[in-house]
């Protein structure tokens, strides 16, 4: 997962964008993305997905964005994502991206 961000916007919000790669052999099954602080490894609610719950075939990516209210205290943001027959990972933005 490469992630970007994260970025303001003009409406007072927040958002990270991630591209999403199953570099597996078989069908990815079921990835869900949860915005986390990956400080304190928890959740960042309420976020706003434009996409969720993926399917995924072998070599398949897919860009998702997500955003949130600009007051949400996010010391170090990140996107989790794990599926039914996947690992979990956690990425967040490199240092410089955006």
């Amino acid at each position: 997962m490469a992630v970007t961000g994260p970025r303001g916007r003009s409406d007072g919000r927040h958002e990270l964008t991630a591209e999403m790669t199953n570099r597996g052999t078989s069908v990815a099954a079921m990835v869900r993305l949860s915005l986390v602080d990956t400080r304190s490894g928890d959740r960042v609610l309420p976020a706003e997905y434009d996409d969720n719950y993926l399917w995924l075939l072998p070599g398949e990516s897919r860009t998702v964005t997500v955003s949130w209210p600009g007051s949400a205290a996010v010391a170090r943001p990140g996107l989790r994502a794990e599926g039914y027959n996947v690992p979990e990972v956690t990425g967040r933005p490199y240092p410089g991206r955006s």
